[in-house]
């Protein structure tokens, strides 16, 4: 099996693609290119899709090089592509500690599929399944229900309400990123070995 690539340099990476990105949109603007939204649109999709092609960026960023191109297509203009490489390069460039709740919760994950670890986001009606629970048994494994996800992290990213997860085997990696990562949380064993890990929003203490 492939060497699993480090989350840092995975974001090492996104943040090194977009940089490039905005570089090559600014050199093109100096000479009297990409001067309009439209024309800022079809360079910008005309760069990516030849990065993509010549395979100009680390398999780390495949899927974002993508994504972005699905997104051109389907949106056109009002993908925005300038403004979301450049938050691109913004979020990727900052210190983890001054990333939102979701950017943090993200990264934990991702560090965790990097040492082999499962992640599922299920549905309500799959949460309190026993087929669940036997699907996951001994692995390593962080469950999510989807819906959560959606209804306590706000369009900005914060932590409005607590999450659930279901943690199954060794649960010390999750608690020890959750810790060094400044997400709260509590973590309790459950009737039939798994673990709960509730994930709590800040409290702010001038309230």
């Amino acid at each position: 099996m492939p060497t699993a690539v480090p989350p840092s340099q995975s974001l090492t990476d996104l943040a090194h693609l977009a940089w490039c990105g905005l570089v090559a949109l600014k050199l093109a603007r100096n000479e009297g290119q990409a001067s309009s939204p439209l024309m800022t649109h079809y360079f910008l999709n005309r760069w990516l899709a030849t990065a993509q092609k010549q395979r100009r960026f680390p398999k780390t960023v495949t899927l974002d090089i993508t994504a972005l191109l699905d997104l051109a297509r389907r949106k056109g203009p009002a993908a925005n592509l300038e403004q979301r490489l450049d938050y691109l390069w913004q979020s990727c460039s900052e210190p983890l500690k001054e990333q939102s709740d979701l950017f943090r919760l993200t990264y934990v994950i991702e560090q965790l599929r990097a040492q082999g670890w499962i992640n599922a986001v299920v549905s309500d009606a799959e949460w309190e399944t026993k087929a669940l629970r036997e699907e996951y048994q001994g692995t390593d494994a962080l469950l999510v229900r989807k819906s959560q996800l959606q209804a306590q992290f706000s369009q900005e990213g914060k932590l409005v309400g607590e999450v659930v997860f279901l943690v199954t085997g060794d649960q010390n990696p999750a608690e020890a990123l959750f810790c060094s990562n400044g997400l709260a949380f509590t973590l309790a064993s459950t009737e039939d070995g798994w673990y709960q890990a509730i994930l709590k929003p800040e409290i702010n203490s001038a309230d």
